[in-house]
Formats: structure tokens, sequence, C-alpha cells
């Protein structure tokens, strides 16, 4: 499972130009190339300068890339996933990470980190939680 996973960091601990075109070469290309038959692939994001950037944006049409771009300010409606489920997700880490943080550990690595993503995202992507986002954005009853 962790081989299909991409990590990037940075010291600021926020993604940037760099990320996302790096993102979007090694992990949505990579990804998608070869199912998209050299077919025209829909990419949907948020108006995040690392989803816009000149190069990003160059990739995407070089690439057969439609970038569709969400906008400002409608993620409560357009992302309901991000309010409901990931939001449980958030939380659900916070109980896991404390646990950690509790032995006053001071770093930690990336694969502690995903030991304890795994099961909280376990704990919070339950179709409840799915339906919920969905409810609450009004798309769903």
């Amino acid at each position: 499972m962790l081989e299909e996973w991409h990590w990037a960091c940075n010291s600021k601990g926020w993604t940037s130009n760099l990320h996302g075109e790096q993102w979007v070469r090694q992990a949505f290309d990579a990804s998608t190339r070869e199912k998209a038959n050299e077919q025209y692939r829909l990419l949907i994001c948020d108006g995040h300068d690392s989803h816009i950037s000149a190069s990003f944006m160059r990739f995407c049409i070089d690439n057969n890339i439609i970038l569709f771009l969400l906008p400002s300010h409608s993620s409560h409606l357009l992302q309901p996933l991000d309010v409901e489920v990931f939001g449980s997700v958030k939380s659900a880490m916070a109980v896991q990470l404390n646990r950690l943080f509790a032995l006053e550990i001071s770093c930690l690595q990336k694969v502690e980190w995903v030991e304890k993503y795994i099961p909280a995202r376990e704990k919070a992507m339950r179709e409840s939680n799915i339906k919920g986002g969905w409810r609450g954005a009004g798309i769903f009853s």
C-alpha cells in the first residue's frame, strides 16, 4: 500500500508551486497516463496557487490534462467531504498523535505518521460520515 503513496515536504509545512508541479507529474500523470490511453483526463482542483502556476498549467496542457478549477470559497458546497470526512480524519489523527506526544517524542518520522494515519483513516472513512458530508452540503438527503 505505501508504495502507492507520494511524499513531499518543505521547511514551512505548506504546499508550494514546486510541490504542486511535482505532484501533477509524479502522482497524477504517472498514475493516470496509461489508463487514459492518450485520451484527455480531467483534474479537478481548488484555486490554490500551487494548482494554478504557469508551469502546472503548461504541464496539464502539454499532457492532455483538462484542469478544472473550483470557484473560491465554495469548498463547503463543492467539496463536502472536506467538512465531514476529513474533519473526522483530522480528529482521529489528533487522538493517535497525542498518544505519541504524551511520551514526549520530539520528532515524528514519516513511517510513524503513516502508522497512526491508517487506523485514523479507517475510523473516520465511514459511510455515515461520507453521507453526512453530502447531506450537509444539501446534495444528498
